[in-house]
């Protein structure tokens, strides 16, 4: 956050900027240890965790250049979660605010850059998607989940003629997607876990 203020300072004399427009693809699953995973094929039986591929759409805004340096805070409405069996998919939607700082090298018809975007967002919507037993075993945690997210994204891209972005990002969940300490007698040892989502991006300048 002290890195964030530092530099939108310095962006202060250069505050112009483009409005911009962004969707993509995001694959995600959840992090369960070996252990724990175990233990929840045990209750859930024939389960296992895979990854999830969702979306992801939302607006965003990009200043000028500063030394190399580049604020694009964006409002992402991203879908991620993870696939549990063949038939049944934990899927969550999160509302995301992301400040993104990138540096470049501006070679103007093309802006190749590396990005480092801290986030927070709220969990909108947390459903369970496939009428099996085991997701209706789920549904007592997936409906009860940890609303609140944060986390930090690392990745990179390229700014085409400054009219079209390509970007692509790897992120970290520091938070919880849920809290199963409700199952704690039957399974020992579990705990609430993060995820991490691979994101895929083109953006339109407006």
């Amino acid at each position: 956050m002290a890195l964030l203020l530092s530099l939108g300072a310095a962006f202060q004399a250069s505050a112009e900027g483009d409005w911009l427009i962004k969707a993509g693809m995001s694959n995600s699953n959840l992090d369960l240890n070996t252990d724990i995973a175990t233990a929840v094929s045990e209750v859930f039986s024939k389960t296992y965790f895979a990854t999830y591929t969702g979306f992801n759409v939302g607006v965003g805004y990009q200043t000028d250049s500063w030394n190399g340096f580049k604020l694009q805070p964006e409002l992402l409405y991203n879908i991620c979660g993870t696939t549990v069996d063949d038939a049944t998919a934990w899927r969550m939607g999160y509302l995301r605010l992301a400040p993104a700082v990138q540096w470049g090298i501006d070679f103007v018809i093309f802006r190749p850059f590396l990005q480092v975007s801290p986030y927070v967002g709220y969990d909108f919507s947390s459903k369970v998607h496939g009428d099996t037993e085991v997701g209706r075993r789920m549904l007592d945690f997936a409906t009860d989940p940890s609303r609140i997210a944060y986390g930090l994204g690392l990745g990179g891209g390229v700014d085409i003629f400054n009219r079209v972005q390509v970007a692509v990002s790897y992120d970290w969940n520091f938070g919880y997607v849920a809290n199963l300490e409700a199952y704690a007698a039957k399974i020992q040892g579990i705990e609430r876990k993060n995820a991490t989502c691979l994101q895929l991006s083109l953006a339109i300048f407006l």
